[in-house]
């Protein structure tokens, strides 16, 4: 039987004027947009948009997981080239959305210069684990 998540969330509206993309996320070759999820969602659910800044790294993201609940990515612009552990290597481009099973490894291969993506999660806070020795 599935398992009821109650979010109860309140009412957030999120100008993107007043809330502008930042720099000094995870990565050092992103900026990104909060949304007002967590706000509105009591830290149950996080979303925002994230865009490069950078040419991708020749090594790409490395490998690495999310310790999370839930992750959607849903490609606003550009392409990308990422691979998953036990599923292999996917190109995605605007419109493309993908949904990851919780901790699922993964490393980003490549981007375009224009890619930005909108991603959601759950729980709104979770950590990014880098894995030593690159599977990909």
């Amino acid at each position: 039987m599935p398992v009821k998540l109650t979010i109860n969330p309140k009412f957030v509206a999120h100008h993107a004027r007043e809330h502008p993309f930042v720099s000094g996320g995870f990565r050092v070759y992103r900026e990104y947009r909060d949304l007002g999820f967590a706000e509105a969602s009591g830290g149950k659910i996080h979303g925002h948009i994230v865009r490069t800044t950078k040419p991708c790294p020749p090594e790409g993201s490395g490998v690495h997981y999310h310790d999370l609940d839930f992750q959607m990515v849903y490609v606003l612009k550009g392409r990308s080239r990422v691979w998953f552990e036990g599923e292999g290597e996917f190109e995605f481009e605007a419109g493309d959305c993908w949904i990851q099973p919780p901790s699922i490894r993964h490393n980003v291969l490549d981007y375009s210069e224009d890619y930005e993506l909108l991603e959601i999660t759950m729980p709104g806070d979770y950590e990014t684990v880098q894995v030593n020795g690159d599977s990909s």
